[in-house]
């Protein structure tokens, strides 16, 4: 599938739309998915289930887990805090996790709420490249 990243960005933001009920002109491609567009996880769960319906491609696999989710070692756990390490491993796909990170440390479970639209389509990006 050769989408331009304009294609993209609009099948993502249809898709958002429509999950959480908003109007394209609420959704631009630094929203962050939960704080501004009030999304929760079980709409994460069906925007990715959308999202690889709209794009043919299983999106979130192992790989993505590995770089969306902070380390689960058990010391790592015992951390009320993400590490540099984690951090720095993380934003690639999350650019606002390193910028926040150079004002703040971020708690372990927070790092979710700096997905944003941007995050979802370099997800995209990278799985349809792949393909």
């Amino acid at each position: 599938m050769n989408l331009s990243e304009q294609e993209i960005e609009k099948k993502i933001i249809d898709v958002l739309c429509s999950s959480l009920a908003l109007a394209p002109g609420q959704i631009n491609r630094n929203s962050r998915l939960i704080t501004d567009l009030g999304m929760d996880s079980l709409d994460f769960l069906d925007i990715m289930f959308s999202l690889e319906s709209a794009f043919n491609t299983k999106i979130k696999d192992r790989e993505f887990d590995r770089v969306l989710r902070p380390d689960k070692s058990e010391a790592a756990l015992r951390a009320e805090y993400l590490t540099d390490s984690e951090i720095e491993r993380m934003s690639n796909i999350l650019p606002a996790l390193k910028e926040a990170s150079l004002k703040e440390k971020i708690p372990r479970n927070a790092f979710f709420t700096f997905v944003t639209v941007d995050t979802l389509m370099k997800m995209v990006c990278l799985k349809l490249q792949t393909q």
